[in-house]
This record gives structure tokens, C-alpha cells and sequence, in this order.
């Protein structure tokens, strides 16, 4: 099943904080889920990505896609 926006935040901030990844866009597709990640804090401080995410992956799956794609 594929993951929502909201289950892929709440992967990416567990604490509840809104400072660790900005989601400023969320495309759901049949096999590709296109994001725009802005990073807030360390590491991912100050870069900023369109990233696709495969869409059939679990929102923890998806969670550390993003956070790779950001730190590389």
C-alpha cells in the first residue's frame, strides 16, 4: 500500500517539531510519489530537492529515501 503525506511526515518527525524536513509539495502517482523537501536542520540544513520516492515503499521506506536523497 502506498504511504500519505502525513504518514511520511510523522516517519520524518517523529518528535513533532516541524524543523527537520519542510514538505512543500506532495505528488502521489500509481509508481512514483514526486516530493519537494527543504531541509531545516542539521544534516539536512539548507538543501533543497525535488526527490522521487517509489510509491509502493512504507511510509519508514520512503522516510529514509528522502532523508538519503537530502544528505547526498
Amino acid at each position: 500500500m502506498a504511504f500519505t503525506e502525513a504518514a511520511l511526515f510523522a516517519q520524518i518527525d517523529a518528535a513533532s517539531t516541524t524543523k527537520t524536513i519542510e514538505i512543500t509539495y506532495f505528488q502521489p502517482g500509481a509508481t512514483i510519489t514526486s516530493v519537494y523537501a527543504i531541509g531545516v536542520t542539521t544534516p539536512y540544513a539548507g538543501r533543497s530537492r525535488w526527490v522521487d520516492l517509489t510509491s509502493s515503499n512504507t511510509a519508514a521506506q520512503a522516510a529514509t529515501q528522502l532523508q538519503n536523497a537530502l544528505t547526498s
